[in-house]
């Protein structure tokens, strides 16, 4: 099994997301902001960290960011259809990792402790950097990579973005069905 094929495999099924009805009642069933959500992939701490990482990639501005468009939650779910549990199982170790990466570093007891500017820091310096290596003698610059393209198709598969930001038309051009012949 080698880890970096399925890292590069859940990245391209991410960026293989095709706008299909399966697709799309993910998206919709991932709009409710429901605190009491049960995640299907992920444990509470994973999802608070991937919440804190994802804000991090795409933060609120002008537009909502990640978590007011709960990209955790259509995250969740994608994995837990569509990726093999092979792939999952890599997927958890390498978030693990990085997580324990970052707090024995920080020398704090849990990734909640950390602050979010420690938190960027670890994100930026490991992102895109593949000669960067950590403390632990790891490269972390692809977990940090599969992160953002998870982020970021999730946000443009978004129902809100699609329509407000991307201009999604369901129906491509006007339609109007009550017509005289």
């Amino acid at each position: 099994m080698d880890r970096r094929n399925a890292l590069k495999r859940i990245g391209l099924s991410f960026g293989s997301i095709a706008v299909s009805s399966g697709i799309i009642s993910l998206v919709q069933s991932c709009n409710s902001n429901n605190d009491n959500y049960d995640y299907s992939f992920f444990n509470r701490n994973k999802i608070n960290f991937l919440n804190r990482i994802l804000e991090i990639i795409i933060p609120e501005t002008d537009s909502p960011g990640a978590n007011a468009l709960n990209l955790s939650k259509f995250i969740d779910a994608y994995i837990s259809r569509n990726i093999s549990s092979k792939d999952q199982n890599y997927l958890n170790v390498s978030i693990d990792e990085f997580i324990k990466m970052i707090v024995t570093s920080e020398n704090k007891l849990s990734i909640e402790d950390v602050d979010n500017k420690n938190l960027e820091r670890y994100f930026s310096e490991h992102i895109d950097n593949e000669s960067m290596i950590a403390n632990d003698g790891k490269n972390y610059s692809e977990i940090c990579n599969i992160l953002r393209e998870m982020g970021v198709n999730s946000y443009m598969a978004n129902k809100y973005v699609m329509i407000n930001m991307l201009g999604f038309v369901s129906v491509p051009g006007y339609y109007d069905g009550n017509v005289d012949i």
